[in-house]
């Protein structure tokens, strides 16, 4: 990217006398290669996802799937015609929006990760509060997201953006950051500017603890999102009055990114401390689950890392990150799945009933994407397609907390990869059969099984450049020297199966080639 702090983003806006969304569709035109209207196009259709799920909310109650939580936003927004609120009741639309968003997200409906599932409230709440104030166009709006992209981008880099790595304040924190900046930026307002509604909005979030009652994210998450809506209002409002951040903001997220690490592991989205510890927060999961209660950042690159995916609800680490994660085992088997074994670890293990990682887990080895509305069935749908499941709990090594070792046998081949749920919906396998090889899926990636030969990855390299491919990241593991070996190649393009063929017949030690490519 040509930017790695707010910092030098501001400085390229103002050097280029430009906006910061300008230089992130740039960069996105530069790294994808997909011209400027499709990616508007595409953001377009998101800014769509995100209206219906304020609509849905607002026009009628939605209830979560437990039970717990829901009808607030069409509260709200009914108490808001009354006219008769302290708070103005155009401000309280903005909050009714943000509740409602999420409630559809509790209920497991479609949302767009903002960039996690638990803080996709915000952003959609203060853009369909500006579209509807008359000020600013649609085509407007959608050009905004990039700058809040740009800005999630800086932030899930430098810190996180993971409520299990760095508490709620790494999602509901930077959330609220994002709309803020975004904000500045659509009021007209300068590059410097919106780097002081970062900081603003950001310090406002330090030290906000992830302590989901039961591990599901409704208790407090949707409250938060509702509040931190109209913070981000306010902190945009404040920037474009000339209040300063005296902390410049990337120090802000530098502290942001030590509170996180600082943070024990109980208030961590791990549904032990904080609000889940107390008497109702214990009795409350005993009430859902009916059972006795007991006392490395990312590399984010894309704009749509930060603003999506579409997915069902309720969250983007444990439900479009595990769907992920089981569609990249479901690629590599290439088979029928008919046993599948799920060891958990950290925040999945303690949480992956009340987030629906169970489910999303299976959905994704059944082959479902992380947006189809039979994620919430998986288990049915395993049952009607003889796919028998395990879950367990064990520790798994120094990894990410939301990390899954997946065994998966089919009718005639087996594998196993161990992957971790970073945030916002990106992934990363850590280990292919036990090889330790890192791939994400979100380009096409070539998996090749081979014989260990000197030159291998020589010949490979030759013959993809050859063909007009350009390599984005390549890994070899071997058994020994002359023996089994893997090799992963990340390439940058929008398809490779024509290539598959050439390489199985210029490679003569080749077994194996699949492709996996996350949609």
């Amino acid at each position: 990217m040509s930017f790695t702090s707010l910092q030098e983003l501001i400085e390229l806006a103002e050097k280029e006398n430009t906006t910061i969304a300008e230089i992130m569709l740039k960069t996105e035109e530069e790294q994808k290669g997909i011209p400027k209207h499709q990616l508007l196009e595409k953001m377009a259709e998101l800014l769509e996802v995100m209206e219906e799920a304020v609509r849905k909310g607002t026009e009628s109650p939605v209830m979560s799937r437990t039970g717990l939580t829901g009808g607030d936003g069409y509260r709200l927004n009914l108490y808001a015609q009354k006219g008769i609120s302290f708070v103005h009741p155009k401000t309280l639309d903005t909050l009714s929006y943000a509740l409602s968003v999420s409630e559809v997200n509790a209920a497991m409906g479609r949302i767009v990760a903002t960039p996690t599932a638990g803080s996709a409230g915000i952003l959609p709440a203060v853009l369909i509060h500006a579209l509807e104030s008359g000020r600013f166009k649609r085509e407007e709006i959608v050009l905004s997201m990039f700058t809040a992209a740009a800005l999630g981008l800086v932030i899930a880099n430098k810190a996180s953006i993971s409520g299990a790595a760095g508490g709620c304040q790494a999602e509901i924190g930077s959330a609220t950051a994002m709309a803020a900046g975004t904000l500045v930026e659509l009021a007209g307002g300068t590059p410097s500017q919106v780097g002081n509604a970062v900081g603003i909005a950001l310090k406002n979030s330090l030290g906000l603890v992830c302590d989901p009652v039961a591990g599901l994210v409704e208790i407090p998450c949707i409250i938060r999102n509702g509040l931190h809506a109209i913070t981000a209002q306010a902190a945009a409002d404040m920037a474009l009055a000339g209040v300063n951040s005296v902390i410049p903001p990337d120090e802000v997220i530098y502290v942001m990114h030590e509170v996180g690490q600082q943070m024990p592991e109980s208030l961590r989205e791990t549904g032990i401390g904080g609000l889940a510890g107390t008497p109702t927060g214990k009795k409350l999961m005993g009430q859902v689950f009916n059972q006795k209660t007991g006392s490395q950042p990312a590399k984010y690159q894309s704009a749509y890392d930060i603003i999506g995916p579409i997915m069902v609800g309720p969250s983007s680490s444990h439900t479009a990150g595990a769907v992920r994660i089981g569609s990249i085992a479901n690629q590599l088997l290439n088979e029928k799945p008919v046993h599948v074994k799920f060891s958990l670890m950290g925040s999945f293990a303690e949480t992956y009933e009340g987030h629906g990682t169970d489910v999303a887990l299976l959905a994704g080895v059944l082959g479902l994407s992380t947006s189809d509305e039979n994620v919430p069935f998986a288990k049915q749908l395993a049952e009607q397609n003889g796919l028998s499941y395990e879950f367990t709990k064990r520790i798994l090594g120094s990894y990410h907390p939301n990390t899954v070792l997946i065994e998966l046998e089919g009718e005639t081949r087996s594998i196993k990869i161990l992957a971790s749920s970073l945030g916002g919906g990106k992934v990363e396998v850590q280990e292919l059969d036990d090889y330790p090889l890192k791939f994400s899926g979100e380009r096409p990636t070539l998996v090749i099984r081979h014989i260990d030969k000197k030159g291998f990855l020589s010949e490979l390299s030759n013959i993809l450049n050859k063909h007009g491919f350009n390599i984005a990241r390549l890994g070899l593991e071997r058994s020994k020297k002359g023996g089994q070996a893997i090799t992963i190649c990340e390439v940058d393009a929008r398809s490779v199966t024509v290539i598959i063929p050439i390489l199985k017949k210029e490679l003569e030690i080749l077994e194996d080639i699949l492709i996996v490519h996350l949609p």
